[in-house]
């Protein structure tokens, strides 16, 4: 048994400085150390050269990001690639380097200010800022491009998978809503031979998806159109998704969003809600940890009753819950019978 397990004061004393390692995988994802690592052992001072960086603090925090395998030292200032540091560099199969500095300038000085949510139930950008965390992204192109890069490098990971879970197989036209520049469409369009699609999100989102890569077949069954959730999207399809944009907005703001869907829905139409439900009691879950860090946009997880008197709101009904091999959970959803 641990020293953390038998000393509930070590354990605290743990958890209270694990922002320390949070932002150290931040800046070697941003500074792209580990594309520096590989299996032959290379010395700190070399990548701090062709980094340009100060070799003692370099090697200090490659020292520390070893301690939990990210990186192995083997001599002193030589280190090894792990299959933790590849998860970080760009080469790496399944990386999430985009995804492991997506905590911005703001973002990390908001959620510095997670104790006005807690006192007050608002979200932390407009106590610091003036403005909700995508105004003030759209006002930063610098910090809203690399958001939008990691929030595309979870989605190229998870969207094949999600996209075999949800239940498409009668549906004949589809709109993604709020779908980014269409990777998750691109994946349902890619299982589902007869399904049409179009992507839906704002004119300068819209404006820079292309279309399918070369893919020609693909291309031929889909378009787009821009707008705002919060007032219209394409009307009459079989299925809609919203897939990652519930959790980003407060209960007031997401009737608003299901409303307007709602409004395109046909008696027939599915919505496929794509989001992680909180499970009850004290087991861990990804969501739990995410959620307050969302606490600070104004946003939040939600459990399944959470989800269900949400919809009820709106007059919609879950009538299912998909698991998926990932946190989320596809939520379908539909009019009232």
């Amino acid at each position: 048994m641990s020293s953390s397990e038998t000393n509930p004061t070590q354990r605290i004393n743990e958890l209270y400085w694990g922002f320390v390692i949070s932002r150290a995988i931040h800046v070697a994802a941003k500074l792209g150390i580990a594309d520096h690592v590989s299996g032959t052992a290379v010395h700190a001072k070399d990548i701090a050269k062709h980094l340009s960086l100060n070799e003692d603090r370099l090697y200090r925090l490659m020292r520390l990001l070893a301690s939990y395998g990210i990186f192995e030292e083997t001599d002193k200032g030589m280190f090894l690639a792990t299959p933790l540091s590849s998860s970080i560099s760009s080469d790496g199969e399944f990386s999430i380097r985009n995804a492991a500095h997506m905590v911005t300038k703001s973002m990390w000085e908001a959620y510095g200010h997670l104790e006005h949510s807690v006192c007050t139930g608002e979200d932390s950008y407009t106590e610091l800022f003036g403005k909700g965390v995508f105004e003030y992204l759209d006002e930063d192109a610098e910090e809203n491009n690399q958001f939008a890069r990691a929030m595309h490098n979870y989605a190229e990971l998870e969207n094949p998978v999600i996209a075999e879970c949800c239940p498409l197989s009668d549906a004949k036209t589809l709109v993604d809503v709020g779908g980014g520049q269409g990777g998750f469409i691109k994946a349902l369009l890619s299982q589902n031979e007869q399904l049409n699609g179009t992507l839906f999100d704002q004119p300068h989102i819209v404006n820079q998806a292309t279309h399918i890569e070369e893919q020609s077949a693909l291309n031929l069954r889909f378009d787009k159109s821009h707008g705002s959730f919060f007032e219209k999207i394409p009307s009459g399809a079989d299925a809609y998704v919203l897939k990652r944009i519930l959790h980003d907005w407060s209960d007031e703001d997401c009737c608003k969003i299901l409303q307007t869907v709602k409004a395109a829905m046909t008696p027939e139409s599915k919505l496929y809600v794509i989001d992680a439900i909180v499970p009850e009691g004290n087991v861990p879950h990804f969501s739990k940890d995410i959620e307050a860090f969302l606490m600070t946009w104004g946003g939040q997880e939600r459990d399944k009753e959470e989800f269900e008197k949400l919809f009820s709101q709106v007059g919609l009904t879950l009538s299912a819950i998909i698991e998926t091999p990932t946190p989320l959970s596809v939520l379908e959803v539909q009019l009232p019978s």
